[in-house]
């Protein structure tokens, strides 16, 4: 089994679990990291036992790197990543893949001209009980999709880091938020053929993200979805109901696989769906791994991941945000 040394950009709180998931796979170790914060940087050094540099341009010309993690906030993600695909490194960018298509497809053509493998990191797929409805329809047994709708209500958003907030930052809860449903959607069902969208800003906060977005998607072969999320709800609310041919699947719990029920005339039970018990951040990365090791595309390329950016960008137009 190949093992690789990873340079890590970016250390806040998602870049650290990131590469501790990286390292626990026993598959890497990470020789070497960058943050805006040098502080920050030196404890990451630290705990991992890397090399703390003082930029992108001082890792990316570490000897022996194989490859580099990207975890800074998404509005730098473009300088980042073409950065380190211009080095000829293999590159693991999280999501969004950027902010807006031009950003993308600058990170793919730098890809490109220097043959970098990209991989971007749209966990949810790897995600239960979303990897397994996914499986299941592709499968063919849930026949045709119907209508399929998603919620992510949002109360504490800033808990985390204050920059989500700006959109500045984060590109907005399109980005930052719905990006994982709205590329697993995509995943699905294929590019939809037309997106309404309300967005609503209408109370104090300490933010600039959106109180409320609500988006309707209609897909070529008729199937429909819907999206609401924001961060203006009294609470904490994630679920889903998916409503296709044969069954419907639903979830007032969305990563909890206990929670869900399915109903179906055709026959179909809980137990055709193949939950799995690894932890999904291990499985992505792990992929990603595989793909290395073996020479093939990542399981998400950066073409891939565009056109989930390009879905996002859409859904701002249609709502004049």
């Amino acid at each position: 089994m190949m093992h690789f040394r990873l340079g890590l950009i970016g250390c806040g709180q998602f870049g650290m679990f990131l590469a501790q998931t990286a390292v626990q796979s026993g598959r890497a170790r990470i020789v070497a990291v960058t943050d805006v914060d040098p502080a920050r940087g030196a404890k990451a050094a630290a705990q991992f036992g890397a090399r703390a540099c003082a930029d992108d341009a001082a890792l990316l010309g570490q000897p022996g790197l194989d490859a580099v993690l990207i975890a800074t906030p998404p509005a730098q993600h473009r300088d980042n990543a073409i950065r380190a695909a211009r080095s000829g490194k293999a590159l693991f960018l999280e999501k969004p893949m950027a902010l807006g298509n031009a950003a993308c497809e600058a990170i793919n053509a730098a890809a490109a001209e220097s043959g970098a493998p990209l991989m971007v990191g749209h966990v949810l797929r790897w995600f239960e009980p979303y990897r397994a409805i996914a499986d299941l329809y592709r499968s063919g047994r849930l026949g045709r999709a119907l209508h399929l709708s998603f919620w992510r209500l949002e109360h504490d958003f800033l808990g985390i880091s204050p920059w989500k907030g700006q959109r500045a930052g984060s590109g907005g809860y399109l980005y930052e938020v719905a990006a994982h449903e709205l590329d697993w959607l995509r995943t699905l069902l294929g590019e939809p053929e037309a997106i309404g969208t309300q967005i609503s800003k209408r109370l104090p906060s300490p933010h600039e993200l959106e109180d409320t977005v609500a988006l309707q998607l209609r897909f070529a072969d008729g199937a429909s979805a819907h999206y609401l999320g924001g961060t203006a709800f009294p609470d904490n609310s994630h679920g889903f109901c998916l409503r296709f041919e044969h069954a419907t699947i639903s979830s007032d719990a969305a990563f909890d696989p206990a929670r869900v029920r399915l109903a179906s005339p055709a026959g179909l039970t809980l137990d055709d769906l193949a939950f799995s018990t690894v932890d999904p951040y291990r499985q992505e990365l792990d992929a990603w791994f595989d793909s290395l090791a073996a020479g093939r595309p990542a399981p998400v390329t950066g073409t891939d991941a565009a056109a989930t950016v390009r879905l996002i960008e859409s859904a701002y137009r249609a709502g004049g945000w």
